[in-house]
């Protein structure tokens, strides 16, 4: 897994292997820095402005901070007992969102150093999620269920899937209505159709259906104006 430094100058490359470590590059290729995890990395991510690179592993509620300024690492702990299934910096402020094996979710301020655990956002694992632009969290996991929630953990909205989602993204669907901003959470389920959830329609999502030949549906990707990319497993 690997992932580019986001936000103006994108000079570092965070790798990970089968190894239990993190590897930071530089753009020429030269190692930065040298992170050893506690167990295999489960993901990581950088922040929107591209300071910070969050680091989760399999096997500890932790999570390791990297400050690509000041090159320091920190050790923060979740508050949560079970281990981490998905993160995601939010993309205005620097809150990050911390979802686990077990459903619950941990909310972590960075520049406040503040953390809000929440028990029993799902049932089950947390598989995907997804930030808006108005610092709206939404959530998917093998529950079935999607939860929305602020940028404090309260759950706004529970929505029933019909299978498990994944490939979570935040935007902007036109309508007659024309009403500006990220109005669509949109999510592949069951690796079989698009689900397309418009905030302020809640009870008439649409669902794209696709024919078998084209394998399973693995991601989708938002482009130009309101056009949607497909993948499918069959190429």
């Amino acid at each position: 897994t690997f992932v580019w430094q986001g936000g103006s100058t994108t000079n570092f490359l965070a790798t990970t292997g089968s190894d239990g470590t993190v590897a930071i590059f530089t753009r020429q290729g030269q190692l930065q820095e040298r992170i050893v995890l506690q167990g295999l990395c489960a993901g990581l991510a950088w922040d929107s402005d591209g300071d910070i690179l969050a680091i989760i592993t399999q096997n500890t509620s932790h999570i390791t901070i990297w400050d690509a300024n000041q090159r320091k690492k920190q050790l923060v702990d979740t508050g949560l007992r079970d281990a981490p299934s998905c993160l995601l910096w939010s993309k205005k402020v620097q809150i990050l969102a911390v979802a686990t094996m077990r459903g619950n979710l941990a909310l972590y301020n960075h520049q406040a150093s503040r953390r809000i655990p929440i028990i029993g956002k799902h049932t089950k694992r947390v598989v995907c999620g997804a930030w808006s632009a108005e610092n709206i969290l939404a959530l998917g996991s093998d529950d079935r269920m999607m939860s929305i929630s602020n940028d404090d953990g309260d759950t706004l909205r529970s929505v029933q899937l019909r299978d498990v989602p994944s490939d979570m993204h935040f935007a902007e669907m036109k309508t007659d209505e024309r009403v500006p901003g990220e109005n669509t959470i949109s999510m592949i389920i069951g690796k079989r159709t698009l689900y397309l959830y418009h905030l302020p329609e809640p009870e008439s999502p649409t669902e794209l259906g696709f024919q078998s030949r084209y394998g399973n549906l693995l991601q989708h990707l938002w482009f130009g104006d309101g056009y949607i990319l497909l993948g499918f497993s069959l190429g």
